[in-house]
């Protein structure tokens, strides 16, 4: 077998046991929007409309629709547009929009706005609805019109978001009075097998003037890490028809999770970088470092140098500043800055050289390549891989 075929087998075999992270959203550029006419005007509306509303999904902020650049970038959507077609839905005439990556990508760089990748934090929602006689949890396929708005709210904004299913697993391990009470023990261990980042509890009161008032609570971690930290939830409230509060709700909370996760790239770019991660023991753990540092926003792209014991250091091409990288990093929970490096540079023959394409070793490294001053690791590049 040639050291490439050995590679794609072991990351095959990688990419089977590797533990889900987060939900990948694959419909952050394209959008659905209703022409309001059937004239030349409206459908020009309904393109000007489908850009803002794909540049709120990727940025992760509604403020970018405020940017002057974006302003006039809407004015021409067309240059943006990809793909288009009409359709009906529900007897209205609709127009769907597909629009270029790179082209959206650059636009935002350019106006110095946020980037939220496609990896995004998958919320659990567990609710229950009241209308001060009864309440009941809302499943996945609830036929309560507030789990079909908060769907939509949170598609608007490019959120993953999971209902439970309410099979018997659901139904016997969470009581609606732990989620009314806000007991949340019970809720993280029946919400494990989800794989969820986040969980949202919802306590929806029907009004009688058909309005509906939501008191929520946001847990941004992951069911088995809330018993653990001192991370206290986020709280809201919010009153009106069943479409404003599901917005207002999960507005705040994909706000709150934008200005973690998103990075702004339209500073200088960092050019080159070279961080170390330690604990890398195992194919799997060597993949999936090398799949969660190509993820980023801020990389164009990682690439593997040298291996030494259980350490790797790899060689960043960075597409923005390194701050906004280090802030990125930072909100990942496979990671911890450490600063308890290997001595690389200074041992640069005892360690291995992987080789382009391949995880080839030398056993020493070839005269051709500097590699003292080369693999040189800054002590704030330093991480624990956390396995």
């Amino acid at each position: 077998m040639s050291l490439t075929m050995l590679r794609f087998a072991l990351l095959f075999l990688a990419v089977l046991v590797l533990p889900v992270q987060a939900a990948t959203v694959n419909d952050l550029y394209q959008t659905q929007v209703t022409l309001i006419g059937n004239d030349q005007q409206a459908d020009q509306a309904a393109r000007e409309q489908g850009l803002a509303n794909v540049l709120v999904k990727i940025s992760g902020n509604t403020d970018v629709l405020d940017n002057a650049a974006i302003k006039t970038a809407i004015t021409n959507s067309g240059y943006y547009i990809s793909q288009f077609g009409y359709s009906q839905v529900n007897g209205q005439h609709v127009i769907d929009l597909s629009f270029d990556k790179n082209q959206i990508k650059q636009l935002l760089i350019k106006s110095k706005a946020s980037i939220w990748k496609d990896q995004r934090p998958n919320i659990l929602v567990w609710m229950v609805d009241s209308d001060g006689q009864q309440r009941n949890i809302l499943w996945d396929q609830s036929a309560n019109g507030l789990v079909n708005d908060t769907k939509q709210a949170a598609d608007s904004r490019g959120l993953p978001l999971t209902f439970p299913v309410g099979d018997m697993t659901d139904a016997t391990a969470v009581n609606v009075s732990d989620i009314w009470g806000g007991f949340i023990d019970p809720i993280a261990s029946a919400s494990a097998h989800y794989h969820a980042d986040g969980l949202l509890l919802v306590k929806a009161q029907q009004q009688p003037d058909g309005n509906v008032s939501l008191n929520w609570q946001f847990y941004p971690q992951q069911p088995s890490k809330i018993a653990t930290t001192e991370t206290h939830p986020i709280t809201g409230t919010t009153s009106g028809t069943l479409a404003q509060t599901s917005t207002n709700m999960i507005n705040q909370v994909t706000d709150y999770l934008a200005n973690k996760y998103a990075v702004v790239l339209g500073s200088a770019a960092g050019g080159n970088i070279n961080i170390e991660v330690d604990n890398i023991h195992s194919t799997e753990n060597f993949f999936a470092l090398e799949k969660m540092l190509n993820g980023l926003t801020s990389v164009h792209s990682a690439n593997a140098m040298r291996i030494k014991g259980s350490s790797v250091i790899f060689q960043l091409d960075l597409q923005g500043s390194e701050q906004a990288f280090r802030q990125e990093i930072s909100n990942d929970s496979q990671v911890r800055q450490t600063q308890s490096g290997v001595a690389f540079a200074a041992d640069p023959a005892a360690s291995t050289l992987i080789t382009e394409g391949t995880t080839a070793m030398a056993a020493t490294t070839p005269p051709s390549v500097p590699a003292v001053n080369v693999l040189t690791v800054t002590p704030q590049n330093i991480y624990y891989w956390n396995s």
